[in-house]
């Protein structure tokens, strides 16, 4: 006999899954480090703690509006506060609640908390947890639309601008959703007591930034900057060509011939449901084997494009989304539409509830061995790790015996030589040294367009490249040209486990 109903074994499993999600969260909050990317939208902030005037004092080739809501998160955080990363972490954590579950409000039928944390799931995957202006840009843009669902037009064309200030990418989806917008609004002027209730504190939040951070006192440099790596010729190869080209033209031809059919042939929309559920575990378990990254990502995501304007032509905020994906998507880093596709697919396949629990496991646990087994740069679970004390950031977190003995020995080397500059990508070093001496944290030449007259600037510092990283940096499009000028003005004085130290 069966005491217990089938709903209270769903409510046990799902109550079992969410504290598991919980776990998770906590552990991807403390687990690993890494010295190149986690540190570099929170070096921008430490910069300004320390007195630096954004584009003026320190190259920034990206809108400021980012950089400002992480100073403004962390207003009251000291420079070095020893646990700023775990923080920032958890905000970000918090971020990717916020934006879940606005996309739940927005396209969802489903409007739970096992859903959202489903969701979140989905959003983070495999991307390593750290404070991203791609994040900050989805962030606005969607609270942006769930005001325009709401009719409150001038706040959704405000929080369009604050995403549009994050990256040049949002400002593609900032014209084209403000028109339609601008179209609603003038069809049926009416605004709202709410709408005005949000709208004129958070306007002149904005007017107040533009003279806090002297953004206005410095326009010209903000545009140098922020429009110095402009290329028409990426909207077509980084924008377009990876979801529609292919190596050969005749499998091109044959994707959108494919194409076409799935979207004119008359085929129930549950075929497709079916096949969606039987893709999704297979395609979650292919960043084991490609560098963390979906393999056939922008295939699905046409292929969802298609799905959805056969199926729910009617649904604009489905198509909104799919819209900030692609512009999410175009980056020199992390092309790929990865923050969307997974959230996008299982709305495709939502009316399948009876496979949510189990969808939820499979991502769940395939995430979880992810991330301990090949977290992003960084060492792995099968090395012996521990708890970092009392180190400025980074305090709290649970790395590798290697990571911490590299930290510690940049603070030793940091203490012998109090000017020196950690090239050729050091922005965790800045932030834990609380030193900030050159123009860019990340020193790339496209990150960094100052560097040829800072030569003469840093004639006099020593510098410590990084054994590792240098060849990396040594040719191609993340060249550091500083660096190696500055090798060549100086000899190398000294060479230890992680870095050869150069001076005069």
């Amino acid at each position: 006999m069966n005491l217990v109903p089938n709903y209270n074994k769903n409510q046990i499993f799902s109550y079992g899954i969410l504290f598991l999600s919980g776990l998770y969260f906590a552990f991807i909050s403390v687990y690993s480090i890494n010295q190149v990317d986690l540190g570099f939208q929170l070096s921008a902030v430490e910069r300004l703690k320390a007195g630096q005037i954004i584009y003026k004092d320190f190259d920034f080739i990206r809108p400021f509006f980012g950089v400002i809501f992480w100073d403004y998160l962390l207003k009251f955080i000291p420079l070095h506060f020893d646990y700023l990363i775990l923080i920032s972490r958890f905000f970000v954590i918090i971020e990717s609640f916020v934006i879940c579950y606005t996309i739940q409000k927005l396209i969802f039928e489903r409007k739970d908390l096992q859903t959202t944390v489903f969701l979140v799931l989905c959003f983070l995957h495999t991307f390593p947890i750290m404070p991203w202006h791609t994040i900050d840009g989805i962030f606005f843009a969607v609270l942006a639309l769930l005001f325009y669902k709401e009719k409150w037009y001038l706040s959704s064309l405000l929080f369009i601008v604050f995403a549009s200030l994050t990256k040049q990418s949002f400002m593609i989806f900032g014209l084209g959703a403000s028109v339609i917008i601008l179209f609603d609004l003038f069809k049926k002027l009416v605004i709202t007591k709410k709408d005005l209730y949000l709208f004129i504190p958070s306007f002149l939040f904005l007017i107040a930034v533009l003279f806090q951070y002297r953004i206005i006192e410095n326009f010209s440099l903000f545009i140098d900057q922020v429009l110095q790596s402009a290329s028409p010729s990426y909207l077509y190869e980084g924008c377009i060509a990876p979801y529609f080209s292919f190596e050969k033209n005749f499998h091109t031809i044959l994707y959108i011939l494919s194409l076409s059919l799935i979207y004119f042939i008359n085929i129930n929309r549950k075929v497709f449901e079916i096949a969606l559920m039987a893709v999704l575990p297979v395609f979650i378990i292919y960043p084991f084997f490609n560098d963390g990254q979906f393999r056939g990502a922008y295939v699905l995501y046409v292929l969802l494009f298609i799905l959805f304007l056969k199926y729910e032509r009617q649904n604009k905020f489905i198509f909104l989304l799919l819209f900030l994906g692609w512009c999410s998507s175009i980056s020199w880093g992390y092309n790929t539409p990865a923050f969307f596709i997974l959230i996008l697919l299982y709305r495709f396949i939502e009316k399948q509830n009876k496979f949510f629990i189990l969808l939820w496991g499979v991502i769940l646990t395939v995430f979880s061995i992810y991330r301990g087994k090949y977290p992003y740069a960084s060492e792995n679970l099968a090395s012996k790790h521990l708890f970092i004390k009392n180190i400025p950031a980074v305090s709290g977190l649970l790395v590798s015996e290697k990571e911490y003995s590299y930290i510690l020995e940049a603070q030793r080397i940091h203490k012998v030589h109090k000017n020196i500059i950690f090239l050729p990508a050091s922005p965790l070093l800045d932030i834990i040294n609380t030193s900030f001496l050159n123009r860019a944290s990340w020193e790339m030449d496209i990150e960094y367009p100052s560097w040829k007259s800072e030569l003469q600037k840093l004639k006099t510092n020593p510098i410590a490249v990084d054994n590792n990283l240098f060849h990396y940096y040594k040719k191609g499009f993340f060249v550091s040209s500083i660096t190696l000028e500055l090798m060549k003005q100086k000899k190398a004085i000294r060479k230890t486990e992680y870095f050869t130290i150069y001076s005069n």
